[in-house]
């Protein structure tokens, strides 16, 4: 018994020293742990550090803690040198899917460290690297590269054995990658620019290199992209070892666009005896191309670039090659200053561009911006549209920036041109751009320039100030004119147009909105053999949506004439307008009349109407009325008194249609001349110019005149048949007095119809005719007769039957040729009381007289007078014969 007791108490004491003892373990042990997690960023580095690169530390930045089956570690940065390499946060570790699980929330990491220091050692492989890599998956939630911050996004890479798969999202850059044994294969690799719009997009796959560091042994990878006009281009990139082919083609006619051969080695990537051609520009443009990367293996940081582009175009003035020269200088994805200069010549047509253009591709490769040296410049010569002929513009590029955004900075033009048998003229343009593109941006100018317009024998000039803010485009300033303007019979003394408010256009496609006033005036306006119009000023304002959409209106007034209110619309097609004359008084015309008529306006009042509309294809047309009344008008001798005209027109196909429903109609109640005339009507209808379709008819001719009336029967032009004249009752002795003929006096009326043919060649009178409505009586003053008869005893006896005479019949024959040479035949049968009242006495007289010259002396030449002459084929002659 006692010994089992003391069996069993040395057993006790035995298990309790041995639980003190793994009691006291366990302390030490938590101890030691504990001490090792305090401590965890004093040594975890120290011993990584035999991991890692001599020149990279590992620091933490706190302790790591256990959270919800992971390990949650503290933010950790790798540093090399002075510089962080590697920063990451909310890194955590686990296990899950038979790997390691390694999260991150940021991670940012610094290229630019990475170059700074050289790396030693054998060169890396990629069974060396992923060959001893467990299986494990990255999650990193946003990882962020300098200098490439704006490419930054989310990463997932599994690696399991000897498969690796990458995907990675980003706002400009998104890639699906897969490599299995060395051979990459890429599902997707797409690269977007700043506004999110994709700009080219990868497929294909590649046969790894070994080594990390060397280029792909073989592959073939295709690209979709599309041009800056929206052509889609496909680009397949094809290789095997150190050579290779890049071929660009059209996405929809598979045409080859360009096919460019290349080389790589240690050194350098190089294209030499590259090709393209652009079949889509206004003329096939094609050139050559050579490319020379060197320092490839650096990576973009210490890459080096020179390029030689040239462009070979053909016109009328032959053929012409111009050259771009890029480089060399080193290129990099966020930021570049490389050098390029455009030189040569383009030709088109008969047109030819000259450019000497240096420059800096700066930024960027993703939004690059061009950036023009001094001495930047482009000149053209030749003619533009077959109207204008170039002799020199020059555009100075010299400071200005192109880029997506836009143009930046100032913007110069200089044109000189001249026009066949238009004149010359010489055009300044400068200004300055901010981010300028159409309804982007800013764009401030001014312009200014001169000229001569030969048509009008005057020179002009220009000046004026402009701008485009965003989507408002304004012309604040203009001041045009000439020092005159002479065409046919006018003669424009100084004329001037000048805004009156801003031209404002507001593109905006929600709101719209065009609008601006201008005035066009000059110091007066002669007209040769008439008067002047004393300083006419038209003023126009303009509003609408846009410069082809708007509605205009305004006034022309020229001292007292007018103001004339005048109004239409533009719909970028066609022109229509209105214009209304108010009514005013006769006289204010006055200046109009030049003064050697004598013409007085004494009284009467005007007004008028039209409307007219202008397209292609239509030309102009335009219609309306006028009327005049109780017109009051003083010419020399002549006075015309109740003047009442009613016109109404229209004009189309440069035609005039006078009279559109109604006659044209002019009355006058009383003309005071040598010939007295009342109650001249005369109507008018018709085309002018006129033909045999469209005729022009004179409706109605009818006066009052010599105790009797003349009237025409409608008078058709172009004429098939006579007019027929007819006068009734005209007194005979009025027209003697008229006549101021002394020699012989004739009392009595007469009657008559002389048929009127303008297209006759025989003559304008043919067998007209005269006769007496009732006893006429003829007398002979006594000293014209007296000297008739002193010739011999038989005239004598004649001239005593004539000396008083009672006609009781006499029938005269007219005839007018086109020399104006009027025949008169009259046969006369009468009676002389005062010797022997039953004895019938018969004369045959024949009178030959230039009608054109009689006129004359009356001094009341016409229109028709004028016009007959013109048709005359030979001089008029004057014969005057009695038989």
């Amino acid at each position: 018994m006692t010994t089992v007791s003391g069996t069993l108490g040395r057993k006790g004491a035995f298990f309790f020293k041995a639980h003190r003892f793994l009691l006291s373990l366990l302390v030490v042990i938590f101890v030691l742990v504990g001490a090792a997690w305090y401590f965890t960023p004093a040594w975890l580095p120290l011993l990584a550090q035999r991991y890692l690169p001599a020149d990279v530390r590992l620091i933490l930045d706190g302790r790591p803690v256990w959270r919800q089956g992971q390990l949650a570690l503290p933010d950790i940065r790798l540093v090399r040198g002075n510089c962080d390499w590697l920063d990451g946060s909310g890194v955590s570790l686990g296990r899950g899917n038979g790997g390691w699980r390694l999260d991150a929330r940021q991670v940012t990491a610094n290229t630019l460290c990475a170059a700074s220091a050289a790396d030693s050692g054998a060169p890396l492989t990629w069974q060396g690297v992923l060959g001893e890599l467990p299986s494990f998956s990255l999650h990193i939630q946003r990882l962020s590269v300098a200098p490439w911050q704006a490419y930054g996004g989310e990463l997932q890479l599994v690696h399991r054995g000897n498969d690796t798969r990458l995907n990675y999202r980003g706002g400009e850059v998104t890639a699906d990658l897969r490599m299995l044994d060395r051979q990459l294969t890429v599902n997707d690799l797409t690269l977007n620019d700043a506004a999110g719009r994709q700009w080219v997009r990868l497929q294909g796959s590649l046969g790894l290199s070994p080594q990390i560091l060397l280029p792909p042994e073989r592959g073939a990878l295709t690209a979709g992209m599309a041009s800056p006009d929206g052509t889609p281009l496909i680009a397949r990139f094809d290789w095997r070892q150190q050579n290779g082919e890049l071929t660009i083609s059209d996405g929809q006619t598979d045409f080859t666009l360009a096919r460019l051969p290349w080389q790589v080695s240690d050194e350098s990537i190089a294209i030499s005896g590259g090709e393209w051609h652009w079949p889509y520009a206004s003329q096939p443009l094609a050139g050559h191309i050579s490319l020379n990367l060197k320092n490839w293996q650096a990576g973009l940081v210490g890459l080096e670039i020179s390029a030689r582009l040239n462009v070979l175009t053909e016109g009328l003035r032959g053929k012409a090659n111009a050259v771009l020269n890029l480089g060399p200088g080193k290129i990099g994805l966020t930021d570049n200053a490389l050098d390029f200069r455009l030189t040569g010549l383009a030709n088109q047509g008969d047109l030819s561009l000259d450019a000497s253009i240096p420059g800096q591709l700066r930024g960027p490769l993703s939004d690059p911006v061009l950036v023009m040296s001094p001495g930047a410049l482009l000149r053209v010569v030749g003619p533009l549209f077959n109207v204008l002929n170039i002799t020199s513009a020059r555009l100075p590029l010299a400071g200005m920036q192109l880029s997506s955004r836009g143009l930046s900075g100032r913007l110069q033009a200089i044109l000189l041109a001249d026009a066949a048998r238009m004149g010359n003229l010489t055009l300044h343009l400068d200004g300055r751009a901010s981010n300028f593109l159409p309804d982007q941006g800013q764009w401030r100018w001014r312009y200014w320039g001169n000229g001569y317009l030969s048509p009008f024998h005057a020179r002009w000039d220009i000046n004026g100030r402009g701008s485009w803010l965003e989507d408002m485009i304004e012309l604040s300033e203009m001041n045009s004119g000439f020092d005159g303007l002479e065409y046919g019979l006018v003669q424009v003394d100084e004329p001037r147009l000048k805004l009156v408010t801003p031209f404002r256009w507001q593109r905006k496609a929600s709101q719209p909105a065009f609008s601006g006033g201008v005035s066009l005036a000059a110091r007066r306006i002669d007209i040769k053999r008439g008067g002047y119009m004393p300083q006419p000023r038209l003023v126009l304002q303009l509003s609408g949506r846009d410069p082809q959409d708007f509605l205009w209106r305004g006034k022309l007034q020229a001292g007292a004439i007018g103001p004339v209110r005048v109004n239409g619309r533009w719909d970028g097609t066609r022109l229509r307008g209105q214009a209304w004359w108010p009514q005013q008084p006769l006289r204010v015309f006055q200046t109009l009349l030049a003064p050697e008529l004598k013409m007085t306006l004494r009284d009467g009042e005007f007004h008028a109407q039209s409307a007219f509309s202008a397209a292609p294809g239509q030309g102009f047309l335009a219609g309306g009325h006028a009327v005049v009344s109780e017109g009051d008008v003083w010419m020399q001798e002549n006075h015309l008194q109740g003047i009442a005209l009613g016109l109404s027109y229209r004009l189309q196909d440069q035609r005039w249609l006078l009279g559109v429903k109604q006659p044209v109609t002019l009355n006058i109640d009383k003309v005071v001349t040598p010939i007295n005339l009342d109650h001249l009507a005369l109507g008018l209808q018709g085309y002018y110019p006129y033909d045999e379709r469209r005729p022009l008819t004179l409706t109605q001719a009818a006066v009052d005149t010599l105790g009797g009336s003349i009237r025409l029967s409608p008078l058709r032009l172009p004429q098939r048949e006579a007019a027929v004249l007819s006068l009734k009752s005209i007194e005979m002795s009025e027209l003697i007095t008229v006549l101021n003929t002394r020699q012989f006096a004739v009392s009595g009326r007469v009657s008559g119809e002389l048929p009127l043919n303008f297209a006759d060649p025989a003559g304008y009178i043919r067998h007209g005719w005269l006769a007496n409505d009732d006893n006429m009586t003829l007398r002979l003053d006594k000293q014209f007769a007296d000297q008739l008869g002193s010739s011999n005893l038989a005239t004598r006896a004649a001239i005593d039957w004539l000396r008083y005479m009672e006609i009781t019949r006499t029938r005269a024959e007219v005839d007018l040729d086109r020399s104006g040479n009027l025949l008169l035949l009259a046969h006369i049968t009468g009676t002389n009381s005062q010797i022997n009242a039953q004895r019938e006495v018969r004369l045959n007289y024949r009178h030959q007289e230039n009608l054109f010259q009689l006129w004359r002396s009356l001094r009341f030449g016409t229109q028709v007078e004028q016009t007959l002459e013109k048709q005359a084929a030979q001089p008029a002659l004057t014969t005057r014969g009695a038989q």
